[in-house]
């Protein structure tokens, strides 16, 4: 179960399609989120964003199980983008995905060539190309397009994501704005729902400008009605917004 839920709730998957976003508006943080199933802690998982001078940046995930339910969750997963943040945005050049201590590992890498607006996909061994538009991103930067979306007072995005070998399409539309309280305290937010086809699974993530729009709660309803949360734990304060 674990190695289905963490990915979708490190996700916000997919990349923001063809805007004009500002390169200085990330900052480097660290962030933990505590996972649940219901109210039942199930797992950890913590976010590093590290820039550079020149534009590029280093984005990490690790989730991992809880000690009360690792005899049945075992699943470590590890996500790294690497690439570019530029005046057109999110510029991934390298994604590696990587699952293990359970019964499978899974690995996958993938190389982004813009000069021919391609992507390599390296997964269990086998290897093979896609064509991609510009400003396709991986999973993982995604979330960081995302942010840049918000910032940029956007209300409806939408992404285009390589991903397993196929180009996704999702979608996303702010519903609202709400004072939210995590374990890592409250926050005026900006909700968004994510716009599926499949209307028993439901997908709402909660943003917070304090915090230059990282997103503090995901939260998501299964076909099978089970309801999986991310909440923030803690954070650096090199992510807080000084009004």
């Amino acid at each position: 179960m674990l190695k289905y839920f963490l990915p979708g709730l490190l996700l916000l998957s997919t990349t923001l399609a063809a805007s004009a976003l500002q390169a200085a508006a990330l900052r480097d943080f660290e962030a933990t989120f505590i996972l649940k199933l219901g109210s039942l802690r199930i797992g950890t998982s913590t976010l590093t964003l590290q820039t550079e001078t020149n534009g590029s940046y280093r984005y990490k995930a690790h989730s991992w199980p809880v000690r009360w339910v690792s005899w049945l969750l075992k699943d470590q997963l590890y996500e790294t983008s690497r690439g570019h943040i530029t005046p057109a945005g999110i510029r991934p050049d390298k994604y590696h995905y990587l699952r293990k201590g359970g019964d499978k590992k899974r690995e996958a890498k993938l190389s982004f060539n813009w000069d021919e607006n391609i992507v390599r996909n390296k997964v269990e061994g086998s290897l093979w190309e896609m064509d991609i538009p510009a400003g396709t991103v991986d999973k993982l930067a995604s979330q960081l397009s995302m942010m840049l979306a918000l910032q940029q007072d956007k209300k409806d995005v939408t992404f285009n994501i390589a991903d397993g070998g196929h180009l996704k399409e999702y979608r996303y539309k702010v519903v609202g704005h709400e004072t939210l309280e995590v374990p890592a305290g409250t926050f005026e937010t900006v909700k968004i729902t994510k716009l599926r086809d499949n209307k028993k699974r439901q997908t709402y993530v909660w943003c917070a400008p304090a915090l230059n729009y990282l997103p503090i709660r995901i939260w998501q309803r299964e076909t099978d009605d089970s309801v999986y949360t991310s909440d923030l734990e803690s954070f650096n304060e090199t992510l807080r917004v000084t009004p």
